[in-house]
């Protein structure tokens, strides 16, 4: 797709302004190389809410147009040489100092850590760490999306490294719950809300990707699904001609677990790069996940004002 955005921005207008409760969120690549374009959308989208994913470096040439903004994700992956193994050196700090200027700005949206989990992570380690320095934590699992592993490597770090650190995440989450102290895990409280059916409307998949939510390309294509503009399916309209929705069908929609895991992700699910196996070793490691939470529910039901989230789509997957 074009570096520059190439559609009239009277057409994005008129789309988001046929919804009350519209969200737009700004995604890359890095939303900031554009600034002037953004902050113009800021000022003349009817959106209800503003969300931005960003890698920092940028992120204090916003100024007070920062404030116009809901939810921002930074991109940071756990301890410092994890992060800067993944990325390159200096991405711990420049996201560090992102935050810290959120501080002196005294923002008052949603600041959350955008981990990407993969071969090297440590769940309980890295997951703790960015506890103590953000107040919301998200990961995605690199599970398909890059060359750094196989199925069976994946595998078995899931089993030897993912699953134990789940376990005691958990175990942290319910003890500090019990203290009155609701952790800002951001997949747990989004598992925990789903299984509770704390929300009214519920999103299948969780990230809304081709029902609820759209990605707008910079030429005006409307894709169900953000990161894989190449696939003709994920093709759905655009800003000129309108669109359609698509969605995740069976096996998912015949399993016990789909309201709360709601299909996980509509890339995995239409493009099974790990082939059958791949696809029901993640499935499973959803349902590890969920069955963590199922022997805690009444914890979770005298806590469920203070866990429910997210309060709205701020593009969080909920299920890594």
């Amino acid at each position: 797709m074009p570096k520059k955005i190439s559609y009239k921005l009277k057409d994005l207008e008129k789309l988001i302004s046929q919804d009350d409760e519209a969200i737009v969120c700004f995604y890359g690549g890095e939303p900031l190389l554009e600034l002037e374009s953004l902050k113009d959308m800021l000022h003349s989208l009817s959106a209800k809410h503003f969300v931005l994913q960003t890698n920092g470096s940028l992120l204090s040439s916003l100024g007070i147009e920062v404030h116009r903004i809901d939810s921002i994700l930074l991109s940071i992956d756990g301890v410092k040489t994890i992060t800067d193994g993944y990325r390159q050196p200096g991405c711990y700090d420049s996201v560090m100092s992102a935050l810290s200027w959120l501080k002196t700005q005294h923002y008052q949206g949603e600041i959350i850590a955008r981990m990407a989990v993969s071969k090297n992570t440590d769940i309980y380690r890295d997951v703790s760490h960015l506890l103590s320095s953000f107040p919301l934590v998200h990961w995605q699992l690199d599970a398909v999306w890059s060359p750094l592993w196989e199925l069976e490597d994946f595998k078995s770090w899931a089993e030897h490294s993912y699953k134990p650190g789940l376990q005691r995440l958990v175990l942290l989450f319910n003890q500090e719950l019990q203290k009155g102290n609701t952790l800002g895990i951001i997949p747990f409280r989004g598992i925990i809300t789903r299984m509770l059916s704390a929300q009214k409307i519920l999103s299948f998949p969780p990230c809304g990707a081709g029902s609820s939510a759209f990605a707008i390309t910079t030429d005006g294509i409307i894709m169900g699904c953000p990161i894989c503009p190449d696939f003709e399916w994920n093709n759905l309209g655009s800003l000129t001609n309108g669109y359609h929705n698509v969605e995740v069908q069976q096996p998912c929609t015949d399993c016990s677990a789909y309201k709360i895991c709601g299909g996980r992700c509509l890339f995995a699910y239409k493009e099974r790069l790990w082939g059958e196996e791949g696809f029901e070793y993640l499935c499973s490691l959803t349902k590890y996940l969920i069955a963590l939470f199922e022997k805690n529910k009444e914890l979770y039901e005298q806590h469920i004002d203070t866990i429910q989230y997210p309060p709205y789509n701020n593009s969080t997957e909920i299920i890594p």
